[in-house]
């Protein structure tokens, strides 16, 4: 039972939650059947009680008197998974979404005198949302289309809303297509997929010709858009800056966070193009968004995002600061890892500071089941004894690395990388000391080859 659709998705249903679905289940309307609220329930109770989460004790619990009966269970986990999946449909139903179904079923059953009130209500959330995003403008046009529909079957003759029809579909259109866009500019940088931008290029024209001013919803996916594709011209990053600060409020906060992320993105593209003034930008705005609470998403700091921003505090040596930040956010990481990425995190803060004894200290407590996480933390070791002159740990260590990377069978190019790193350590180690033929050839063989993890700080070692 613990391998069925049905239990990955219950175990997925917690809190307010499973009070709720337990209302949708006693609800007749919803399901009608006693045995499969009662399964409900047995999961519910024995939700980590591995040895109780089989199809046989759940039937003897739903029916103590009969015998196991395999398809009858079956069924009954169907009608259960059916009706999960109703509840998770119901739960994700908006407001206005609800408003809009009753306005067109009203419509539709020629009840005018409720009609009319329930759209003016309608009308009256739609002004008072603050949100202005994409799908703000699709209800919009959800609203007038219904209008339309209702006040072309009561009159055919006079003005008709066939402009606020077309211009709220339009900004919709316009806003959702330039956000694919810019995913799409993202997404090459990273993938040698193929994407056809023709009908960008014509939104873009269409936008250049417009005199008035944008929608946030376009204007800040147009900024983005630019920016991401015209990186030579220094005036577009400026002014996305200026659009996602002047309007991220109209934004729900995931799609806000996606906002600072594309800005943060671009800062990087920059970085890798050597330029080190992003290193700054890129900083402030990962504190933006903390300061804004947009980050976290239900309460959970990605372990990327810890250790980006540590890197960039890092890399402008920003030592309190970053320390600071590795304390505040500890508690928001993943549970699951928590310790292991707040100790990996501290020991990179130590090591780049120079502090390789505390540095190797936390070192030593991590233990990832992330293969990169373990080859860095490993490789930060490395340098660790070596700059300590713990020679006979280094030993150690380039064995059981050597032994770690074999095992692994999915390591892609990071195994030739990290292998290289090894033999190269190796070489490092046994160069005859005042032997400076030899340091020049190690030198030239570590610059030849192709792919070597921490070349840079190889090469140090032989200045």
């Amino acid at each position: 039972m613990q391998n069925s659709k049905l239990f990955y998705l219950f175990n997925a249903i917690h809190g307010d939650d499973i009070r709720r679905l337990r209302k949708f289940l006693k609800s007749p309307y919803f399901n009608n059947r006693e045995d499969v609220f009662r399964l409900f329930e047995y999961l519910h109770i024995n939700r980590s009680d591995n040895q109780a989460l089989t199809k046989e004790k759940a039937y003897g619990y739903l029916f103590p008197e009969k015998a196991y009966d395999d398809a009858w269970m079956n069924s009954i986990m169907h009608f259960l998974f059916r009706c999960l999946k109703q509840f998770l449909i119901q739960q994700e139903q908006e407001e206005y979404s609800n408003q809009a179904l009753l306005a067109r079923a009203l419509r539709k059953r020629k009840l005018n005198r409720l009609f009319e009130p329930e759209s003016l209500r309608w009308e009256k959330q739609l002004k008072k949302e603050s949100i202005r995003n994409a799908d703000f403008h699709y209800q919009e046009y959800q609203y007038h289309l219904e209008q339309y529909e209702y006040e072309h079957r009561q009159r055919r003759s006079g003005r008709m809303n066939l402009q606020e029809i077309t211009h709220t579909l339009t900004t919709y259109y316009l806003a959702d297509m330039l956000r694919h866009a810019c995913t799409i500019l993202t997404a090459r940088k990273v993938s040698r997929e193929e994407y056809d931008l023709v009908l960008v290029e014509r939104i873009l024209s269409y936008l250049g010709q417009q005199g008035q001013q944008l929608p946030p919803a376009v204007a800040v996916y147009h900024q983005a858009f630019l920016t991401l594709s015209q990186q030579d011209n220094p005036d577009h990053f400026p002014n996305l800056i200026d659009l996602i600060h002047t309007h991220w409020k109209q934004f729900p906060p995931g799609e806000a966070r996606d906002l600072y992320l594309l800005a943060i993105n671009y800062c990087i593209q920059q970085l890798n193009r050597g330029d080190r003034a992003f290193i700054r930008k890129a900083l402030e705005l990962y504190q933006q968004a903390l300061n804004q609470d947009l980050l976290l998403e239900d309460g959970i700091l990605s372990k990327f995002t810890y250790n980006n921003i540590l890197m960039l505090a890092i890399g402008l040596k920003e030592w309190e600061w970053a320390l600071h930040f590795l304390e505040a956010y500890r508690a928001a990481l993943p549970s699951a890892e928590r310790g292991n990425l707040y100790r990996y995190n501290m020991a990179v803060l130590y090591f780049r500071k120079g502090n390789y004894s505390k540095a190797m200290e936390l070192l030593r407590a991590v233990t990832f089941p992330d293969i990169l996480y373990n080859l860095n933390a490993r490789a930060m070791l490395l340098r660790t004894y070596y700059e300590l002159e713990e020679y006979d740990a280094l030993y150690s260590l380039l064995d059981s690395f050597e032994v770690y990377i074999r095992r692994q069978k999915e390591m892609g190019y990071h195994k030739s990388h990290y292998q290289a790193l090894l033999q190269f350590t190796r070489r490092l180690l046994n160069l005859p000391e005042g032997n400076s033929a030899s340091k020049a050839e190690l030198k030239a063989a570590i610059e030849a080859a192709p792919a070597t993890a921490e070349r840079a700080w190889l090469l140090s070692k032989l200045q």
